[in-house]
């Protein structure tokens, strides 16, 4: 799939109309897992060797093994990532958003089933993965089992119109769930959203945007270099698709970092216990309840007899 984000689109059966999962599913690391098996090939923008793992992490073993633990490292990567995007939304629309994105706590589920759970998960999501780019890449079991995949119509092979058709049909679809989804999410306000100025967010969009176009200009030139020229002009589509991908991580990573770290140290700040660190904390004062009322309250005072 030249859109890597496409195969979110398999694992949406198994997500209710509000984004949570059906039963014990966890919605974020199927979403995950769906992702995981094209890892290597953004990884491959800073270790070229990495485009060769793809085999591995596109075969049944590795659905079970590897796939797991780089779903484990994307889910990782969500936490950290979440609230600080969601605070790049206007202020007004981030409740919503943030509902949606959080779900339904995982603290509730004891740690046994919630790890069962995460493994099943994950294990969906790369399956659903693997199994759609059987039909739509040459070379793979489901080409074997269909070899009318490889006839061409209008100068390209049936697999090629099914992986950048069905890419473009699966984005339509995870954009219209996600809107879906939004509109029936509960608002659950800004709390823990960090609060940045718009000269932030501007910064932070530059920041990620540069990255992007530095990943995508990298890739494209030495894969230019590689293939010794321009082929086909949808040839190059899946190079802008990873080294756009590649680029963005760093991005993502660092403003999340800067982010998280601007706002722990913020909320030291203004800790009230590190306002005197010789005294301590001021104890609490609790407030004093009105008694009844006193009639001789406003009696003047009278001069003690001598």
């Amino acid at each position: 799939m030249p859109f890597t984000l496409s195969h979110a689109a398999a694992v949406l059966p198994l997500v209710r109309r509000d984004g949570t999962g059906r039963g014990p599913l966890l919605p974020s690391v199927m979403i995950a897992g769906s992702f995981a098996p094209d890892l290597t090939y953004f990884a491959a923008s800073a270790l070229p060797g990495a485009m060769e793992f793809g085999t591995v992490t596109h075969s049944w073993p590795g659905v079970f093994t590897v796939d797991v633990a780089i779903t484990a490292l994307l889910v990782g990567a969500w936490l950290l990532l979440r609230e600080p995007l969601v605070a790049l939304l206007p202020r007004a629309r981030q409740g919503r958003v943030l509902g949606l994105v959080r779900g339904r706590p995982w603290g509730e589920r004891p740690v046994g089933s919630l790890l069962l759970a995460c493994y099943v998960s994950a294990v969906l999501g790369a399956a659903t993965h693997t199994v759609w780019d059987a039909f739509t890449h040459l070379d793979r079991w489901g080409m074997r089992v269909f070899p009318v995949l490889g006839e061409e119509i209008a100068g390209s092979p049936l697999y090629w119109y099914l992986q950048y058709g069905g890419s473009a049909l699966a984005l339509f679809a995870v954009g219209c769930f996600a809107v879906s989804a939004l509109r029936r999410a509960a608002d659950a306000g800004t709390s823990g959203v960090p609060a940045p100025t718009r000269r932030a967010r501007i910064a932070a969009f530059a920041f990620m945007g540069g990255c992007v176009l530095l990943g995508a200009v990298h890739r494209t030139v030495r894969w230019w270099q590689q293939s010794g020229g321009p082929g086909a002009a949808w040839e190059i589509i899946p190079t802008l698709c990873f080294g756009a991908g590649a680029g963005l991580v760093p991005g993502l990573l660092g403003y999340a970092v800067a982010v998280r770290v601007r706002t722990r140290r913020a909320g030291r700040a203004i800790r009230p216990d590190a306002a005197d660190p010789a005294t301590g904390p001021e104890p609490a004062r609790s407030a004093a309840r009105p008694g009844p009322a006193d009639p001789h309250r406003q009696e003047p005072t009278r001069p003690a007899a001598r």
